[in-house]
């Protein structure tokens, strides 16, 4: 016949926050809901708008949200400075927002992420294990390429002749 406690407070627990995270995949803050995109601006730092990591998965782009948007609950959200607004996300980019927002507890980690036939084993003299990587030198040389950069085609222009 006494007054229940539970029912006077709130209970943030992980289904009813999201995940904020910076450009680069950092985490921020967990952000309690409900909430929409303007208010979460707001308590942020100015010159970033809000944009959903699903979104930018799917579209390879930063995408601003509206800013009457819903931040939906147990997704992920990312901060992203104004200059980089609907502009593509690199690869590293990507793979570091991957990372930072892929659900944890889905993930199973299963043995070593090396191949064996890129990776070899030896062992010290205190007995530790070292795996060296030979693969990666065959590829130095190629610097820039291997990072997205696109050479601009320059024509061959012969001069023309007035006679």
């Amino acid at each position: 016949m006494g007054i229940s406690y539970s029912s006077c407070f709130q209970n943030f627990s992980s289904n009813q926050t999201a995940k904020l995270f910076d450009a680069k995949g950092n985490f921020v803050r967990q952000v309690k809901l409900p909430l929409k995109a303007a208010e979460l601006l707001l308590e942020e730092e100015p010159g970033h708008v809000i944009s959903r990591a699903e979104e930018i998965r799917r579209a390879g782009r930063f995408i601003a949200m509206k800013a009457e948007d819903e931040i939906v609950a147990r997704k992920a959200y990312l901060l992203v400075p104004l200059t980089r607004v609907n502009r593509k996300v690199s690869e590293s980019d990507m793979k570091l927002i991957e990372l930072a927002t892929r659900n944890k507890s889905k993930t199973k980690r299963s043995g070593s992420k090396v191949s064996p036939a890129m990776a070899e084993e030896r062992k010290d003299d205190e007995g530790l294990v070292k795996v060296l990587a030979e693969k990666v030198t065959e590829y130095h040389h190629l610097g820039p390429q291997l990072k997205g950069y696109i050479r601009g085609w320059n024509p061959v222009l012969e001069p023309i002749s007035e006679s």
